[in-house]
């Protein structure tokens, strides 16, 4: 079980952090902010990575991992908005669905009206999920050290009960015949906020030779940790950005959004020599109510095998 903590230093980064993005926000124009309340926040898109790894598993050409993110159930509203951006996920017949953080924003019953909707996601192998910061409660002000401890053991129970399993600085290999694959989940791990993801801990008995995917939901711990790390981590999955929910955005022109000036890691699919990040822009809201430019996201990426 994870260390829970009452910090009142992350909660004052916090409120720094939102103090800021929203004396940007309040200078969108209106009908742009509008557009961006009432539609922009459910503009689903699915983005379509294949990514080439020389030491993929030959069994394991073709396989298709969809990445979601920060569903921050708190914030959610339109159930059949939702429940279309969920028969989206389903109609990419993932092998695997991976979640990499922030399911609440503050408390595990934000889940509970959703409980039916998001059971509805299937994946043919499994379902695997990760912490993010919004995820241990410490934006919450709590009664006791117990009501929060209890309130996270929630979390961890009612994520099991739609269908995922939750990694604590842990892995799970995923076994096709004679080969496989290590699907590695840290618990969070940021530069501005909590550290309490273990890579050490998370590949105990894992093998060097093993393909390894990372589920890491702040970015800056590749930044900082795995991108130079010397084991190799093939795959990093990260979210927790949403790429501030506003920017513009031109495939092949301009990736722009003020949170560049604090993640330099943003959005996106990057890659340093054979170790390669993804970061979700996540699926729904923080703060401000909507997406202006930068839309909620599904991610597919599918492993492909160098000849």
């Amino acid at each position: 079980m994870s260390k829970i903590k009452m910090d009142r230093k992350i909660n004052l980064k916090r409120r720094a952090v939102i103090s800021k993005l929203t004396l940007i926000l309040a200078s969108i124009p209106l009908p742009i902010a509008l557009d961006g309340v009432l539609f922009g926040r459910y503009r689903y898109r699915i983005i379509n990575h294949e990514i080439y790894f020389k030491n993929l598993p030959e069994k394991f050409d073709g396989y298709k991992l969809t990445q979601v993110s920060d569903f921050h159930c708190g914030s959610l509203e339109n159930k059949d908005m939702v429940e279309k951006a969920i028969r989206m996920i389903n109609g990419e017949k993932p092998d695997l669905i991976l979640f990499t953080g922030d399911f609440v924003n503050n408390k595990y019953n934000e889940i509970e009206p959703w409980v039916e909707s998001f059971s509805k996601l299937k994946a043919k192998d499994e379902m695997i999920s990760v912490l993010g910061n919004h995820d241990y409660g410490d934006y919450q002000r709590w009664s006791s050290k117990k009501e929060k401890e209890e309130n996270f053991k929630n979390l961890l129970e009612i994520q099991k009960k739609i269908g995922f399993k939750v990694l604590l600085n842990e892995h799970k290999y995923i076994v096709k015949d004679d080969q496989k694959i290590a699907i590695i989940g840290v618990e969070n791990w940021g530069a501005r906020f909590n550290q309490l993801g273990d890579i050490e801990k998370s590949i105990k008995n894992v093998s060097d030779k093993d393909f390894k995917i990372v589920m890491s939901h702040d970015p800056t711990h590749w930044e900082k940790i795995l991108k130079d790390h010397p084991k190799q981590f093939d795959l990093t999955l990260s979210g927790h950005t949403h790429g501030m929910q506003f920017g513009i955005e031109v495939p092949g022109y301009i990736k722009w959004s003020p949170v560049q000036w604090a993640y330099k890691y943003w959005a996106g699919l990057y890659n340093h020599g054979e170790k390669y990040l993804n970061v979700n822009r996540g699926f729904g809201v923080l703060a401000f109510p909507g997406r202006v430019g930068i839309w909620p996201e599904i991610t597919t990426i599918t492993l492909k095998r160098s000849v």
